[in-house]
């Protein structure tokens, strides 16, 4: 799509710049045919033509400039395509061309969007949106409302990419909107379900739904996405078909090698290595990565260096090369510490505005008392003028001198509003970086399992079972993590939806055959911090996998009970199944195995009880904390 807007702005400007040179030429043709009447008309004439000249010149220029930004930024080379766009913001041009403009701020907000400037993305779509709404233009209405969608899903914000989505969806039944544009929101839709509700079958839907109706005219960009999507989509639901997978990769690497996206193709290389790994593909890739990892060190893109250290970290880990792999990730960590040097940026900007405040506080202190004390001294002038007869004038240059400290007064009020302003995005982007924190916790526990699960290939004699109590235990963790990364408060976890995602993680890692476990989880009201959540996540993994390990398929058809009250200032739950229980005394069960002692420690950190319920059948437990 953005090879195809390049297309247009060509187009447009080129009849752009006839119709603005139209009107002069005939002016200067008016002027020609009067010269034998007018003594100066050769000069007028040479003056006119140098004018039309250097307007050519000026919107010639521009094209060059927007065409040159849109490159760098497909491509990847932001630093540099920041700097065309502050050219373009102050051209004459662009600001007296809408449409022009429109152009400029979609290609803009996707680099701002990538580099995680959010709030200048937001701005820039925003306008466009206005724009637009302005305009009636219901077709750019409904792009612009699926790259908000997509604006909001970069951010992991899944009501409201859904939300715009939705708004997308009722433009586009109306009719009328073009259909590159109804492409590109059902490959944005197809990234929503996989990021935010996986559903193989859906996605699969809406990537065929936009394969239907693209072309090739306008919308390959569009299809190297959802190539992408299908291959990640068929990765991990049929993994063994190697060669399905692969070609879906290799159709969208080439249709952004050959728009030159290589960011993109940066971010597409890293899904295929990590398929090639999952195989056991080591050796492709690793050749696979070398020449993009190397293509990012040279661009400084800081986030995809960080995931392709990792991946090659692993598998030079699985060859045993240990210490290409500490090196490695020696330079992960420093790509984080990159990155996350560019958000205490962010910091450094905060304190900055806030001592810019302080400073137009205290000089508007300053101005107003020298406003009231001019004040005065404009209210006795005017008295003793009435008293002692003075000249008027005294009064009038007062006046000016009042009004002119009041306009630097309004200055300065202006001044402290912006400062504001700055500081509220500040606190955005500083809660932000909080839950960017979380997600990066999250993404090294699952390393450490991918890890141990490398191990556990490599090591077929070894405990299974204590492999995959390991990798479930880190993965209980890493859930928590991503449930602050995913919410908008970045205080407390619901329950209730981490159980609904935990129930599933440990049945899959532990089933037999092809049985399947219901569960019942009443704890809706549950919202924990994340000092009472890990613990409690913990004690329930080890409670969860107790009852499938010891299960028999009838208990197992029974399934799981969880359910949470509150009772004064107390939260109790309580935990059932109807497996054959815990053989041992006491009202904790038996104390020998690590799962229990596990459970009594993360017990102990809440400062809560663990007792055993009585029961007919299966086992029972009451936590209160």
């Amino acid at each position: 799509m953005k090879a195809h807007n390049k297309r247009k702005i060509t187009t447009y400007l080129n009849f752009k710049k006839f119709y603005l040179i139209l009107p002069s030429i005939f002016t200067l043709t008016t002027l020609t045919s009067s010269i034998s009447t007018n003594y100066n008309s050769n000069t007028q004439e040479e003056s006119l033509r140098k004018e039309i000249i250097e307007s050519n010149t000026e919107t010639e220029k521009t094209l060059k400039n927007l065409e040159r930004a849109i490159e760098l930024t497909d491509y990847g080379n932001y630093k540099e395509a920041s700097n065309y766009y502050q050219i373009l913001d102050t051209s004459a041009v662009i600001q007296s061309n809408d449409s022009l403009r429109m152009v400029m701020l979609e290609s803009r907000s996707f680099m701002n969007k990538v580099l995680q400037r959010f709030s200048k993305s937001l701005e820039d779509l925003l306008a466009m949106l206005d724009y637009y709404t302005k305009q009636n233009d219901m077709n750019n209405i409904a792009k612009t409302e699926t790259l908000l969608a997509e604006f909001y899903r970069a951010r992991n914000l899944k009501e409201l990419a859904f939300k715009h989505l939705g708004y997308a969806e009722e433009i586009i039944a109306q009719g009328g909107v073009d259909p590159c544009n109804i492409a590109y929101w059902f490959s944005r839709r197809a990234a929503c379900e996989t990021q935010f509700q996986p559903n193989t079958d859906n996605i699969v839907f809406f990537c065929n739904k936009a394969l239907e109706i693209s072309n090739t005219e306008c919308s390959s960009y569009t299809e190297a996405l959802i190539y992408n999507e299908l291959g990640f989509t068929y990765g991990h639901t049929e993994f063994d078909n190697e060669e399905k997978v692969i070609s879906y990769y290799k159709k969208a690497l080439e249709i952004l090698e050959e728009s030159n996206r290589m960011r993109d193709v940066a971010t597409v290389i890293h899904n295929l290595t990590t398929y090639y790994a999952r195989r056991g593909y080591f050796d492709k890739a690793l050749e696979e990565a070398a020449p993009i990892i190397e293509l990012a060190e040279t661009n400084n893109w800081h986030g995809v260096l960080e995931d392709l250290y990792l991946l090659k970290m692993t598998i030079l880990y699985g060859f045993g090369r240990y210490k290409e792999a500490y090196d490695l990730s020696r330079k992960s960590y420093l790509s984080k510490v990159q990155l996350m040097n560019d958000q205490y940026a962010i910091d450094v900007e905060e304190l900055q505005a806030v001592h810019d405040k302080e400073l137009a506080e205290k000089a508007l202190k300053e101005a107003q008392i020298k406003a009231e004390a001019n004040e005065r001294a404009l209210a006795y002038t005017v008295v003793s003028s009435v008293l002692l007869g003075a000249s008027t004038l005294t009064v009038v240059l007062l006046f000016l001198r009042v009004r002119r400290k009041n306009q630097q007064l309004n200055l300065q009020q202006a001044a402290i509003e912006s400062t504001n302003e700055q500081l509220s995005h500040s606190l955005e982007e500083k809660e932000l970086l909080y839950r960017e924190l979380n997600h990066r916790v999250k993404n090294n526990l699952m390393v450490l399992s991918g890890l141990i699960y490398l191990q556990q290939e490599e090591d077929p004699d070894g405990n299974n079972e204590l492999y995959t109590a390991l990798r479930n235990r880190i993965q209980t963790m890493a859930i928590v993590h991503e449930k602050l990364y995913g919410i908008n408060s970045s205080k407390n976890i619901n329950f209730q939806d981490y159980l609904e995602e935990l129930v599933p993680l440990v049945f899959n890692s532990l089933k037999k055959g092809n049985g399947h476990m219901p569960f019942t989880i009443r704890c809706k009201a549950l919202f924990l911090p994340i000092d009472k959540a890990i613990p409690l996540a913990l004690i329930f993994n080890e409670l969860i996998t107790n009852s499938i390990k010891h299960s028999t398929p009838q208990s197992l058809e029974k399934g799981i009970v969880i359910q949470c009250r509150k009772e004064n200032n107390l939260t109790i739950i309580e935990y059932s199944d109807f497996g054959p229980g815990i053989k041992g005394s006491g009202q904790s069960g038996a104390t020998g195995s690590m799962g229990m002692r596990i459970i009594k420690l993360m017990v102990m950190q809440l400062k809560a009880t663990l007792k055993r319920l009585p029961t007919h059948e299966g086992l029972s437990f009451e936590i209160r904390f």
